[in-house]
């Protein structure tokens, strides 16, 4: 891993011109790892562009920015970066459509920022750790290198990143090197209170409503082992609400008492997409990565070209299976 980080600062030393871009429906490690890059991007008197192909979740439209985010590919069509830097997929295609095929034919080469299970080093320079508690936690080793400090926005994005994928530091994917990187963020001036109230508040009752709704109506299978939720499309229409007002509701399923298995399955346009968590030695990704998903051990997710109850049946078939093989 030095290898790579040495590579990549050499990088941006000699370029001018970087895209960044992360996963599709990007969450706050996503989020906050781009943040963290453009404005250290921008410290150093380079161009950050930013590209999400499905833009900022409301939930974190108040992270600052050195810029607009661009979503289309008309937008992406005029880029000239001299580098890509792609940063939380655990494949190229999790950027989604229009950076794939953007990824397929350009000629500037690819920066791959990741630690997922399985990642297929995409990248001209891959910076892929597994045991890092997330992306964030890989970005503030190029920070290091660079002597940049995690000030300002640039510590608010890299704290989000690495808060959000430890669950707060409360998982076990927690390192001893995310609590350095968060003391010094701290040290340099971020109150975690005030972040946190950003975070967590501005709830509207379509949302809380929705929330109540949903509690109700939660699903329990295999004896008590999975807790699951089905989010067709009508759902968001009739509460005026949109898929991120609920992406985290499935940490509190995995807070049932007997649960192993929390899901969550949202209708799409092409079909269902799956989020699944787990506790302890319960692998989802290894479920996920049987049906063409991936992920953590502990989180992952698939998208699958089936209806919402097909997906469910599909699913619950696949978990029975893998639990009585963890069971074993």
């Amino acid at each position: 891993m030095p290898n790579e980080v040495a590579q990549i600062t050499q990088a941006i030393r000699a370029d001018d011109i970087f895209l960044l871009t992360a996963h599709v429906n990007p969450d706050g490690d996503a989020v906050g790892s781009i943040a963290a890059m453009a404005w250290m991007l921008t410290g150093l008197g380079k161009k950050p562009i930013i590209f999400l192909e499905s833009g900022i979740p409301s939930y974190l439209e108040w992270v600052e920015l050195p810029g607009k985010v661009i979503t289309t590919a008309e937008e992406l069509a005029v880029c000239e970066p001299d580098r890509i830097i792609v940063m939380d997929c655990g494949d190229a295609q999790r950027s989604g459509k229009i950076m794939t095929e953007f990824l397929e034919h350009t000629t500037a080469p690819v920066v791959n920022i990741d630690h997922h299970l399985n990642n297929p080093m995409f990248g001209d320079i891959n910076l892929v750790e597994i045991t890092s508690s997330s992306t964030g936690e890989l970005v503030a080793d190029v920070l290091d290198e660079l002597g940049v400090p995690y000030e300002g926005f640039l510590g608010e994005g890299l704290y989000l990143a690495i808060s959000s994928d430890t669950g707060r530091f409360a998982f076990n994917s927690t390192t001893a090197r995310a609590h350095d990187i968060a003391s010094k963020i701290i040290s340099a001036g971020l109150r975690p209170g005030d972040f946190n109230e950003r975070l967590d508040s501005g709830w509207s009752l379509n949302k809380i409503n929705l929330w109540a709704e949903l509690f109700a109506n939660i699903e329990i299978a295999l004896n008590g082992k999975v807790a699951y939720l089905t989010l067709p499309k009508a759902l968001f229409e009739r509460t005026g609400t949109i898929y991120s007002d609920v992406e985290l509701i499935i940490n509190y399923l995995r807070k049932i008492e007997n649960v192993d298995v929390a899901m969550t399955v949202r209708e799409t346009e092409s079909g269902s997409k799956v989020s699944l968590r787990s506790h302890g030695a319960v692998n989802v990704q290894k479920m996920a990565a049987s049906l063409g998903g991936g992920g953590h051990k502990n989180a992952a997710g698939i998208n699958l070209d089936l209806p919402l109850k097909k997906t469910v049946e599909t699913l619950l078939a696949t978990i029975a299976q893998n639990l009585v093989l963890n069971e074993a």
